[in-house]
């Protein structure tokens, strides 16, 4: 849903524009993001649509402390509004924003560079387990539900 939504954000402000172009935005916009802006798709809704649906809570950082730590809001765009990310934490949106950097640079070598760059370039594989010397693997095995 996230990435959805994200997609859905770029497309809609930068109609017409070529995939490729979209792509390199998409990169450059989340690079640059004041996060913890929250990226919505149209405002909030914080009643229920129709009568007979039953008020459910909606996020909303004016209201709730919970709501208010949120590092990466991506506001779904039905009710009840919620944070679809709510659970990405400062490791995970520091790697978010180096990617989308990383991506954004190989994307302007691709489309303005001297042909330097492929495509492929930006499908290289991740090199995780040597950038990261430790981590913790955890396997969970259970003899009944």
């Amino acid at each position: 849903v996230n990435w959805a939504i994200l997609v859905a954000w770029v497309c809609i402000r930068n109609d017409g524009a070529p995939v490729s172009v979209l792509l390199r935005i998409f990169m450059q916009t989340f690079a640059q993001w004041k996060w913890p802006k929250p990226v919505q798709l149209r405002p909030a809704m914080y009643a229920p649509p129709l009568e007979d649906i039953t008020p459910l809570p909606v996020w909303n950082p004016k209201r709730n402390r919970r709501d208010r730590s949120h590092l990466m809001p991506i506001i779904t765009p039905c009710y009840p509004s919620m944070n679809s990310s709510y659970n990405v934490g400062q490791p995970q949106l520091r790697r978010l924003r180096e990617e989308f950097v990383k991506a954004e640079q190989i994307l302007s070598d691709i489309l303005e560079g001297d042909g330097s760059r492929e495509w492929n370039d930006l499908f290289v594989g991740s090199d995780f387990f040597r950038e990261h010397m430790h981590y913790i693997k955890i396997d969970i095995i259970a003899d009944n539900e």
